[in-house]
C-alpha cells in the first residue's frame, strides 16, 4: 500500500493554502495557529519540499506548493462529493444551490428540466435569500451573486448583465405613449426597498424629470412582481425575467429604456469546489443556458 502523508497535515496545508493565513486556517480547523504551523512543517519534512515561502508573518505558496495545493483541494473535493453521494440516494450526488428568489422563480426553475435530463445523477437542493452565502459556514455548493464578478477566493461564472426595464400590465405601454414620457410619473411606482434608487436612475436614463406621485414599497422583488401582475402599478425588473410573461401576454415592457450599470449576475463557488464534477456540470450547464437565452 502506498504511504500517504499524515491526513491532519494535509488538511492543515490545504486550509492554509486556501486562506493564505495560519490564523484563519486555525479558526476553520478549531485548533491553534501554532498547531497548524506545526502540521505544515511536518508535511514539508515528510515530502522534503518547501511548500511556502515565509517572509515575516506572511506565507506565500512556492510553485511546487501551488501545484500540490490544487491537487490536494481536488482530492478533498472528491472525498466530499463521495460522502454526499453515500448519504444521498444510491447512485446520486446532492448539489446545494442558493440564489435570489426572483432569479429562481423567473429564470432558473423554468429551465431545470433540461438540467435533470442531462444529469439525472445530480439531485439539486435549492434555497433562496438576499444575503450572500458564507461558503465556510453554510452547506452550499454554488450561489448566485450580483456584482462586478470579482470575489476573493471564489470562481465566478458570468450569467447575464444587469439590465433593468420598466414593466406593467398589458396595455400600459400604449396608454403612456399617448400622453408623452412624463405620463409615467402619474403611475403608481412599485419599489423594491433593498434597491430604492433603481427608479431614480432609470428615470434619469430615460431623460424624464420629476418624481412619481404614488409609491408602493416591498422588501422582496417577488412581491414587486406580484403587485405588478395584480395591476397595482409598474415595476422594474431584469429584462431576461420578462420573456415568458411577454410571450404569454401577461405583462409587457412599457418603455424601450434599459438601465445598465456595469454589474451582473454570476454563479459563484469556492475555487476548490469548482473542481468537483457535479459543480462543474452545473456551472457549465447554467452558463450554456444563459448564453442560449441571448440568441
Amino acid at each position: 500500500m502506498r504511504r500517504l502523508p499524515p491526513l491532519n497535515a494535509l488538511k492543515a496545508f490545504e486550509s492554509v493554502a486556501r486562506h493564505g493565513s495560519l490564523a484563519r486556517a486555525a479558526e476553520e480547523l478549531s485548533v491553534t495557529p501554532t498547531a497548524v504551523g506545526r502540521h505544515v512543517r511536518n508535511l514539508e519534512d515528510v515530502l522534503q519540499v518547501s511548500l511556502f515561502e515565509r517572509e515575516g508573518g506572511a506565507l506565500r505558496l512556492t510553485q511546487p506548493g501551488r501545484r500540490y495545493a490544487q491537487s490536494v483541494a481536488q482530492a478533498f473535493g472528491q472525498i466530499v462529493e463521495a460522502t454526499d453521494a453515500l448519504r444521498a440516494t444510491p447512485g446520486r450526488v446532492r448539489l446545494a444551490v442558493h440564489a435570489y428568489t426572483t432569479f429562481l422563480v423567473r429564470w432558473l426553475i423554468p429551465r431545470l428540466s433540461s438540467f435533470h435530463a442531462r444529469h439525472p445523477e445530480i439531485e439539486l437542493a435549492l434555497s433562496s435569500g438576499y444575503d450572500s452565502v458564507d461558503f465556510e459556514r453554510d452547506r452550499v455548493d454554488v450561489a448566485v451573486r450580483y456584482g462586478h464578478g470579482r470575489w476573493a477566493g471564489l470562481v465566478a461564472t458570468r450569467l447575464f448583465e444587469d439590465e433593468l426595464v420598466a414593466f406593467g400590465p398589458p396595455g400600459t405601454r400604449d396608454r403612456l405613449a399617448a400622453d408623452g414620457p412624463e405620463a409615467i410619473l402619474r403611475e403608481t411606482f412599485i419599489i423594491h426597498q433593498r434597491r430604492p434608487q433603481d427608479w431614480a436612475e432609470w428615470l434619469r436614463t430615460a431623460g424624464i424629470e420629476g418624481r412619481p406621485q404614488r409609491k408602493l414599497e416591498f422588501d422582496d422583488l417577488a412581491l414587486v412582481w406580484q403587485a405588478v401582475a395584480d395591476g397595482l402599478g409598474i415595476g422594474l425588473t431584469q429584462r431576461r425575467y420578462l420573456a415568458a410573461d411577454i410571450a404569454a401576454q401577461r405583462l409587457e415592457q412599457i418603455s424601450d429604456t434599459v438601465l445598465r450599470r456595469g454589474r451582473g449576475y454570476y454563479a459563484v463557488c469556492p475555487a476548490e469546489a469548482a473542481m468537483r464534477p457535479s459543480v462543474r456540470a452545473f456551472l457549465d450547464w447554467v452558463a450554456g443556458e444563459a448564453a442560449a437565452a441571448e440568441h
